[in-house]
């Protein structure tokens, strides 16, 4: 009788280790799958929010070629590498002329990188050519004006042209954030490799939309143009069904409006 109590309560406490396993491998799952979710939208959230910053507010190129459906590419400061230029007023500017500006400070500038001057919704973008920490110098050859001829004013600032990209990969049904190396060509930018954000991905969406709520598609610079706030939708599913068969998904979505559109 002893032996028969006791191989019961041994059944009974396997029976029970075995469905909390089950439930705790089900919750691991779930929560896996929520959390690749949110890190996405938050993500997309974070770069349609910055989409524009350290841009000249006069330029309208902030929604880049490229976006669609499934890929956002946008122009935004991910470095915030900018600095004032403190040189002597006025500052002419013009295309192909190579200039020389002292800053309060060159950390994150380096040779070959694009870069804008700019001030209010004047703006110079040229390739940077050398720059001098010693002498808080930064040499550059303007390759694109606001306006000809040009000259500031007022003192400007100095910003790197970067880029993001963010975009679901359907060969591997994931979702994926890389930064641009060179934008010299704004329509093609050249990528790094990208990161990976999460796995498992069946869907993600961007819908662009005018200040009216109306639907753009972003398919030239004018319907970009238009563009006054970004909505991304997520869809995942789970790594691994769950102990009762099935593998659920679950969706998620934000909205958001891209700094400095409004401003354009």
């Amino acid at each position: 009788m002893a032996t028969a109590i006791a191989a019961g309560t041994a059944a009974v406490a396997f029976q029970l280790f075995h469905q909390n396993e089950r439930i705790f491998r089900d919750q691991s799952l779930i929560l896996e799958m929520q959390q690749g979710a949110r890190v996405i939208v938050s993500q997309a959230f974070d770069d349609i929010r910055t989409a524009g910053q350290g841009i000249p507010p006069g330029l309208g190129e902030v929604i880049l070629p490229g976006s669609g459906e499934s890929r956002l590419n946008i122009r935004a400061s991910f470095s915030a590498t900018e600095s004032v230029v403190v040189s002597g007023l006025p500052l002419p500017v013009s295309v192909g002329s190579a200039v020389t500006v002292i800053v309060d400070s060159t950390t994150g500038f380096s040779t070959g990188r694009q870069a804008f001057v700019w001030a209010d919704e004047s703006w110079t973008r040229g390739t940077i050519n050398s720059v001098s920490g010693a002498a808080r110098s930064i040499r550059l050859t303007p390759s694109k004006v606001s306006a000809s001829p040009l000259q500031f004013v007022v003192p400007p600032a100095i910003s790197l042209d970067e880029a993001v990209s963010l975009f679901w990969d359907n060969s591997t049904k994931t979702v994926r954030r890389t930064t641009a190396t060179n934008t010299e060509n704004p329509s093609s930018p050249s990528w790094a490799p990208a990161n990976e954000l999460a796995a498992n991905v069946t869907a993600l969406t961007f819908l662009y939309f005018d200040a009216t709520g109306l639907p753009v598609i972003p398919d030239s610079p004018e319907q970009r143009a238009r563009i006054a706030s970004i909505e991304a939708r997520v869809i995942i599913r789970a790594s691994a069904s769950l102990s009762d068969g099935s593998r659920p998904s679950y969706a998620l979505s934000t909205r958001a409006a891209p700094r400095n559109l409004r401003l354009r």
